[in-house]
C-alpha cells in the first residue's frame, strides 16, 4: 500500500515541478514587495509578530510560521489578509491541545497537510486540512527545521545536539532515523531532489550539505566558525532553499542580506538586502528564512520587520 501512494505521491510531485530553470546570471529586483504583514507586530490577521519560516506550495500560496503570535497563517498570492490554518485563536496561556508555542518552520505536502516545528512546545505537530484539527507526531524533541523529500519522508533538525532524523509518517508506528548527526547548531533545513540534506549551522556560519548514505557533511557556503560580511562568509545564517541547478539561496541573517552561491562556488553573490539594518524595500532586520516560486521570484521572512518581502526576478537577465 505504501508503495502505491509513494508513486502517487512523487507523480503529483513531478507534475508540478516548474519546467524554468534559473540561469546562473539571473538577478533579481532590488526592491522588495510586500506580500504579506508589514503593518507593525501585531495579531490581526493582516500582520505578522516576528515571523519565521516560510513554504510556498504548488499554487505559490505562502504558509508562514507567525512565531510570536504561536499560529501558522497563509497568504494566497495578491491577498491582502492572511487566513488562519493552525494555532489556537484564543489560547493564550498554551495549554490547548491544538495549541502551537513559537514555531519556528513548516512544510507542506501535496494534499494541503501541514507539518510544523512547534518549537517551543518540543514536539512536530501534523495539520489536516480535511479534518481541520492536528495531531502531534513527535514529543520531546527540539525541533527547529523541518523538510520533505520527494518520497513523502519527512526530516526534523534538531538545534542542540546537531542531528537530522526521516521520518515514515504514513506508517501507523513510526520512529526516526538518524541520517545526520554532525551538523552543529543545525537551524533550517531543505531536502532537494536526491534527497541531499543541506543545513544552516546558525553559530558555525555556514551551509553544509549531507548526501544521502554518507555521514561526513560538506561545506557549500561560508566558513565554519568565523562570521563576516565578505561574499565568502556569512553570519548567523538561518534559512536557506536550493534549485534544481543545486544553486543554493541564504538568509544571512546576521548581515542582513540574502545570498545566493552557485554549485562548487568559492563566493557568493548578494541578490537582495545587504544596504544595512532597516525597513526600507531594499533593506532587511532580520532576515529568517527564503524561498523561491514556480517562477523564481525570491521570498523572505523579514523578521523584526514583521513582513514577507517578495523580489521579481528579473527574466531579461537569463536572455
Amino acid at each position: 500500500m505504501f508503495e502505491i501512494i509513494t508513486y502517487f505521491y512523487c507523480l503529483i510531485l513531478l507534475i508540478g515541478l516548474s519546467s524554468s530553470k534559473i540561469c546562473p546570471t539571473a538577478t533579481w529586483s532590488k526592491d522588495g514587495i510586500t506580500v504579506a504583514g508589514g503593518k507593525d507586530y501585531g495579531r490581526n490577521l493582516d500582520q505578522l509578530a516576528h515571523p519565521f519560516g516560510i513554504f510556498l506550495d504548488d499554487n505559490d500560496t505562502i504558509y508562514i510560521a507567525d512565531h510570536d503570535n504561536d499560529r501558522i497563517v497563509k497568504w494566497e498570492q495578491n491577498a491582502t489578509i492572511g487566513q488562519w490554518v493552525v494555532g489556537v485563536k484564543d489560547d493564550q496561556d498554551g495549554s490547548h491541545e491544538f495549541s502551537l508555542f513559537m514555531p519556528d518552520d513548516i512544510v507542506v505536502d501535496k494534499i494541503g497537510t501541514v507539518y510544523i516545528s512547534d518549537g517551543g512546545h518540543y514536539r512536530v505537530v501534523r495539520w489536516h486540512p480535511n479534518k481541520d484539527e492536528s495531531e502531534v507526531l513527535v514529543d520531546n524533541i527540539q525541533a527547529t527545521g523541518i523538510g520533505q523529500d520527494n518520497q513523502g519522508f519527512i526530516y526534523i533538525s534538531e538545534y542542540a545536539d546537531g542531528t537530522t532524523t526521516k521520518w515514515n509518517f504514513n506508517d501507523d508506528e513510526f520512529s526516526g532515523e538518524i541520517v545526520a548527526s554532525k551538523l552543529r547548531q543545525s537551524y533550517l533545513i531543505f531536502i532537494d531532489q536526491k534527497r541531499t540534506i543541506y543545513s544552516t549551522g546558525y553559530l558555525t556560519h555556514r551551509i553544509v550539505k549531507i548526501v544521502e548514505g554518507e555521514d561526513e557533511p560538506s561545506l557549500v557556503a561560508g566558513q565554519s566558525d568565523r562570521s563576516g560580511d565578505d561574499f565568502d562568509e556569512l553570519d548567523e545564517p538561518s534559512g536557506v532553499y536550493v534549485d534544481e541547478q543545486e544553486t543554493v539561496y541564504i538568509a544571512d541573517q546576521g548581515n542582513n542580506r540574502i545570498m545566493r552561491w552557485l554549485k562548487d562556488a568559492t563566493n557568493g553573490t548578494l541578490i537582495a538586502g545587504g544596504n544595512g539594518r532597516g525597513s526600507a524595500s531594499n533593506q532587511f532586520d532580520k532576515p529568517t528564512d527564503v524561498f523561491l516560486d514556480r517562477q523564481g521570484n525570491l521570498y523572505v521572512t523579514d523578521m523584526i520587520n514583521n513582513r514577507v518581502q517578495k523580489f521579481l526576478i528579473d527574466k531579461s537577465s537569463c536572455q
